[in-house]
């Protein structure tokens, strides 16, 4: 699921953040793949902030945060989640991402391609995460005789 950058010296502080990012675009994948809203929630901070698009309303709080992802991992199924990081720099990573997930009830499978800016606080949570996506319609996934 993970293609860290590599581009960092073992000791020095980017390559610290690297590690801390690629600890949290992983249990952000997991959450979103496992479908768990809690597990999202509990990724940002209490006052945390998620931009599901750049110039949409933001999600603020762990309670608003955790209300977007139930009503979006509600009409999700079979979530497919992968990134590489591209960037990080004092508390900010920078990374690509791509996901593919059915929505059943409108019969569609579809795919994104895009970008995650994350700012991580001291423990590790999100204090600002915002995506930037384009999706198209994906083949059927087949199911597994």
């Amino acid at each position: 699921m993970s293609e860290p950058s590599g581009e960092s010296r073992a000791d020095s502080p980017d390559a610290a953040m690297t590690e801390r990012f690629d600890r949290w675009l992983q249990a952000f994948g997991s959450a979103w793949q496992n479908r768990n809203a809690e597990e999202m929630a509990a990724l940002f901070a209490g006052d945390g902030g998620f931009f599901e698009t750049p110039f949409g309303p933001p999600c603020r709080g762990r309670s608003e945060i955790l209300a977007h992802w139930q009503e979006a991992l509600g009409r999700q199924d079979n979530v497919v989640f992968m990134y590489r990081t591209m960037a990080v720099r004092d508390d900010l990573g920078v990374a690509r991402w791509a996901a593919q997930f059915d929505l059943p009830e409108a019969g569609l499978r579809l795919e994104f391609d895009g970008v995650i800016e994350c700012r991580l606080a001291a423990d590790d949570t999100a204090r600002l995460v915002r995506l930037w996506w384009h999706d198209r319609e994906a083949p059927r996934r087949k199911q597994p005789a």
